[in-house]
């Protein structure tokens, strides 16, 4: 599995920036850059509050910029395990 470094564009005014609410939960999505090739990920933040959504977004975005984030082969990934990793 290669590591993967975020490629983040933050809009100041913007305070939900990575973020969107899908049927009352948060969720993030950012792009990562491994291999000279670039994957989007989406994962949910298994939150229903904005506060703790900015929270663990700003949390996960700090982590994986400095220690990067371990990219699985797509034809590896198992759905159901994809949405038990832990995120923060």
């Amino acid at each position: 599995m290669p590591l993967a470094f975020p490629s983040i564009r933050v809009e100041p005014r913007n305070p939900t920036h990575h973020l969107w609410n899908n049927n009352g939960v948060w969720w993030i999505h950012y792009t990562v850059h491994f291999d000279h090739r670039k994957r989007r990920v989406r994962r949910s933040l298994r939150t229903r509050s904005l506060s703790d959504a900015i929270a663990r977004r700003d949390a996960l975005l700090v982590r994986i910029t400095g220690e990067g984030e371990f990219v699985p082969e797509r034809s590896a990934v198992d759905p159901a395990e994809h949405d038990r990793r832990v995120l923060v």
